[in-house]
């Protein structure tokens, strides 16, 4: 029997590429990420926070994507990645994003 190759099984997250903390206030912010980057991780810190990956300019509202406070998600992105943050409720918060290359 031979053994599995995973690295055609499963796909990579990539290396590390630039770090960014996004301020995530009273009002949506949008950030354009590096061109070429295809996957992020981000981590909320200091609070819930809403949010929107899409390419051009992104908005994020009350109904947009949510992660909880001390949580980590995983994504890929469009080539030409926006991301768009706000905070969930009162308490401003940082989005934590690495980008993978």
């Amino acid at each position: 029997m031979s053994q599995l190759n995973h690295t055609h099984q499963v796909e990579p997250l990539g290396s590390v590429g630039l770090a960014r903390q996004l301020a995530a206030g009273a009002a949506s912010a949008n950030t354009a990420l590096t061109a070429g980057v295809f996957r992020i991780s981000v981590r909320a810190t200091g609070a819930d926070i809403r949010f929107s990956i899409g390419q051009g300019t992104q908005t994020a509202s009350a109904t947009s994507h949510f992660i909880a406070q001390g949580e980590r998600l995983d994504f890929a992105v469009p080539a030409t990645p926006n991301i768009a943050i706000i905070r969930d409720a009162s308490t401003d918060g940082v989005l934590e994003v690495s980008e993978l290359v």
